[in-house]
C-alpha cells in the first residue's frame, strides 16, 4: 500500500479521520459518524451512500487489494481502529452495537462488509426504533449491492412498525421519503404501499411544520424535496417548485440556526441544491437557471467531484461540449469519488467534438481503470471502426474477452465482425 494518504477522501475511507487535503461534506459526515457514534444508539448518522465501485478505486489508486480495504487487513491508527475492534469483536456485541457498525461500514462503501454484519443481528431482541434502523439499513446496503430491485419487504415491515409504534415526526419523514425516492428510483415498492407513505409523510409533515428543532428541519426539508419528485415525474412544474421552495425554507431554516454549521444542516442545503439543479433543468427546462444552480452547487462544496457532474449534465443536455469537458476534466482532476465516470465522460465529449484521437485515448484511459468497462470498451471499438482503424485490435480484443467471459451484454455481442 502507497503510505502517502493526504486527500480527504481516502483518509475518511482507510481510517475515518477527518483530516487531510480537500475535505468534502463526504469525508467530514463519514468521520463525524463515528467520533460521535458509541454504538449504543440509534440511528447512525450515514452521508451518501456511494456506489460498491468507490472502494475499488480507492484500493487501486492505493495499490491495495479491495479485499484488503474493505475488511480493515491493513496498517491502521486513529478512529478506524475503534471501528476494527468492534468488527474482531462482533461474536459477543449486542445486537444495536453489530447495527450501527452495519451503518458504519455501509458509511465508508464496505458493503460487502456491512451485510455480513447484518446477517449476524437477531432481529427479535431489536426494539422498535432499532428494528426501523434495521429494515433501512438493509435496504439501503441491498440495494447498493443490487441484491433485488424489489424492497417491499422491508418497507412493508416498515409501515407495519409505523402503524404499531409511536414514533417522532421526524423518524416517520425518513422512511416516507427513502420510500417515496426509491419508488421513483428504482420502482423499488408497488403503487399501494408509495400512496400509504406518502400519506403519512404528509400527515408527519403538518404535525412539525411550524418546529424549529434542527432534526425536524433537516427531515422537513428531506422529505419535501422527495415529495417534490412525484409531481416531477409528472411534468407539473407548478407542483414541483411549490414543494421545492418548502424544502428550500426548511433548510435555510436549519442553516440559519444555532446548528446551521452542523454537517446534516450542510447536506440538507446541498441535496436542495442537487434537486433544484434537476428540477431546473428537466422539470422548468430552464437551463440559465439550472447553470446558476450548478456554480452555487459547486460554491458549497467545491471538492465534491460529483457536484461537477451535476454541472456538466447540464452542458451535455445543451449540447455544449466544450462546457462539459471542461466540467468533467475539474471532476477527474478533483478524484474521488467517480474517477471512472468522470474519465470516460472526458472521451465522450471528445468523441462529440470529433477529437478522436482523444477521445480513444481517454477510453483506453478509462479501460485501464476498470478492465471491465464495456461503455468505454464499445464507445472506443465504434470510433477506432469509423475512424482511426488501427486502433481497432485494442478495442476489440476487450470485447472478445468480455463476450468470452460471459459479460457482455445481449446487444453487443457480435458488435466485433
Amino acid at each position: 500500500m502507497h503510505s502517502k494518504l493526504d486527500d480527504a477522501f481516502s483518509r475518511a475511507v482507510f481510517f475515518y479521520d477527518d483530516s487531510g487535503a480537500h475535505p468534502t461534506n463526504w469525508s467530514r459526515s463519514v468521520c463525524a459518524g463515528l467520533a460521535e457514534q458509541n454504538f449504543d444508539e440509534v440511528p447512525y448518522r450515514v452521508p451518501q451512500l456511494l456506489e460498491p465501485s468507490t472502494l475499488i478505486e480507492v484500493a487501486q489508486r492505493h495499490a491495495i487489494g479491495v479485499d484488503e480495504l474493505e475488511f480493515f487487513s491493513y496498517p491502521m491508527d486513529g478512529p478506524v481502529t475503534k471501528v476494527k475492534w468492534l468488527a474482531d469483536m462482533l461474536e459477543w456485541a449486542p445486537p444495536v452495537q453489530k447495527l450501527s457498525l452495519a451503518q458504519c461500514l455501509a458509511a465508508s462503501c464496505r458493503y460487502r462488509y456491512a451485510n455480513q454484519v447484518l446477517t449476524k443481528i437477531p432481529y427479535e431482541a431489536l426494539f422498535p426504533d432499532q428494528r426501523v434502523t434495521f429494515h433501512l439499513t438493509r435496504f439501503a446496503i441491498q440495494n447498493r449491492l443490487e441484491m433485488t430491485t424489489s424492497h417491499q419487504q422491508d418497507f412493508t415491515a416498515l409501515k407495519a412498525l409505523l402503524q404499531a409504534q409511536r414514533m417522532p415526526p421526524s423518524r416517520v419523514l425518513d422512511v416516507c421519503s427513502q420510500a417515496i425516492v426509491w419508488k421513483l428510483k428504482g420502482d423499488s415498492i408497488d403503487d399501494e404501499l408509495n400512496k400509504w407513505f406518502i400519506d403519512a409523510g404528509e400527515k408527519a409533515a403538518r404535525q412539525i411544520a411550524s418546529s424549529d428543532a434542527p432534526v425536524d428541519l433537516v427531515s422537513l426539508s428531506s422529505f419535501y424535496r422527495g415529495l417534490a419528485m412525484v409531481p416531477a415525474a409528472r411534468g407539473d412544474v407548478a407542483t414541483t417548485r411549490q414543494y421545492m421552495l418548502l424544502a428550500e425554507e426548511y433548510a435555510n431554516a436549519v442553516i440559519r440556526g444555532e446548528k446551521g454549521a452542523s454537517i446534516p444542516a450542510r447536506e440538507a442545503r446541498k441535496t436542495v441544491y442537487e434537486s433544484k439543479l434537476k428540477e431546473m433543468l428537466y422539470v422548468a427546462r430552464d437551463i440559465e437557471s439550472a447553470r446558476q444552480v450548478a456554480d452555487e452547487l459547486i460554491a458549497y462544496d467545491p471538492h465534491w467531484s460529483i457536484s461537477y457532474h451535476e454541472a456538466a449534465e447540464i452542458e451535455v443536455k445543451d449540447q455544449q461540449w466544450q462546457r462539459a469537458l471542461q466540467r468533467y476534466q475539474q471532476a477527474y482532476d478533483i478524484g474521488f469519488p467517480r474517477v471512472t465516470y468522470s474519465q470516460y465522460m472526458i472521451g465522450a465529449c471528445h468523441q462529440q467534438m470529433g477529437n478522436f484521437d482523444q477521445a480513444l485515448a481517454a477510453f483506453k484511459d478509462t479501460l485501464s481503470l476498470d478492465t471491465t468497462n464495456i461503455s468505454a470498451g464499445v464507445a472506443g471499438y465504434e470510433v477506432a471502426l469509423q475512424h482511426l482503424p488501427e486502433q481497432l485490435p485494442f478495442f476489440r480484443s476487450c470485447i472478445d474477452r468480455w463476450q468470452a467471459d460471459g459479460i457482455l451484454p445481449d446487444e453487443y455481442r457480435g458488435l466485433v465482425q
